[in-house]
């Protein structure tokens, strides 16, 4: 089968106007990628970490009708016609495409982390049939996406082989800063019970919507920052093991709410940091006793215990 694909340049205060058009009339995936190949690094609390210059892919089906689309673009620049190209492609190329940043790994030995196209569950025009998992395994499904949430950036990996090793069922697990919450249902897949907790809305939903489609709802409870604060009375104490893949500078200035919520004893699971950022993340911590730091490329993750 063959798509229509539409390409637009679009700078990030434009972003989600297109994006809105594009999913208004018909596109079933939409794709952000750097045009220069932009690096991200330590956006401000709430922030969306988009690149300043972005190519906006979005797929529609070869019988789609663009009449509507043409229309809402041409609302959004009457140029637009100067920044957009539209190319057919096939199938495999999309598959290609989705590759990029889909993941197939097993983690600590009993978690494997799968694309929904192979959940059997999935009704999108990339799916395939299940792998088989085996039965002593669990599998937690995730749509291939932006790398930092689909499994495919070291740091969601670090942590992902470290909730895979050491989280046991029922332990209470906080997950700050949940993006696709990933690691919070990779955690309430091995019977923990989660928090999640983001800055943004967006975030939030993605978290309810991947914890459905894994069947773990009810073991996974997501809140807004705001609504986190506003319930920090009943969150003292209570997390046995508390993990934030964010980045660096507000992990430090987090450090009073994670030992605040932090059980005793508790584990603590920190990512999203430079090798160069390492030690003053540590030195932020002085109730914690970290272990040797893992590493790969130039990013780490510490983990350490509070006895």
């Amino acid at each position: 089968m063959s798509w229509l694909q539409f390409t637009v340049a679009v700078r990030t205060d434009e972003a989600a106007q297109f994006e809105e058009a594009m999913l208004a009339n018909g596109a079933v995936a939409i794709t952000f990628e750097s045009q220069v190949d932009e690096v991200v690094l330590e956006p401000a609390p709430g922030e969306i970490p988009l690149w300043e210059h972005i190519s906006l892919l979005d797929l529609f089906p070869v019988a789609a009708s663009i009449s509507g689309l043409n229309d809402a673009l041409r609302r959004l620049d009457p140029n637009i016609h100067e920044r957009l190209d539209v190319a057919f492609i096939a199938e495999e190329d999309w598959q290609k495409r989705l590759a990029n940043h889909t993941v197939r790994a097993e983690f600590g030995g009993r978690l494997w982390l799968l694309p929904k196209q192979e959940s059997g569950r999935y009704a999108g025009p990339a799916a395939v049939a299940a792998d088989h998992v085996p039965a002593d395994k669990t599998a937690l499904y995730l749509e291939p996406g932006l790398a930092f949430g689909s499994g495919s950036h070291p740091t969601t990996r670090m942590c992902l082989e470290w909730i895979a090793s050491h989280v046991l069922p029922d332990r209470t697990v906080l997950d700050f800063g949940c993006g696709s919450g990933i690691l919070a249902i990779a955690a309430a897949l091995l019977g923990a019970r989660v928090i999640a907790v983001d800055y943004d809305d967006q975030a939030v939903l993605a978290t309810q919507e991947n914890a459905e489609f894994n069947q773990i709802s009810d073991r996974v409870e997501t809140f807004s920052l705001t609504e986190f604060e506003r319930n920090k009375q009943r969150w003292i104490g209570h997390f046995d093991v508390v993990v934030a893949n964010i980045l660096a500078a507000p992990i430090i200035e987090l450090a009073p709410t994670f030992s605040q919520v932090l059980a005793r004893p508790g584990q603590l699971v920190l990512s999203g940091i430079l090798d160069y950022q390492a030690q003053q993340v540590v030195d932020g911590y002085p109730e914690i006793n970290f272990a040797p730091m893992t590493s790969e490329a130039e990013w780490v993750c510490l983990t350490g215990t509070r006895d």
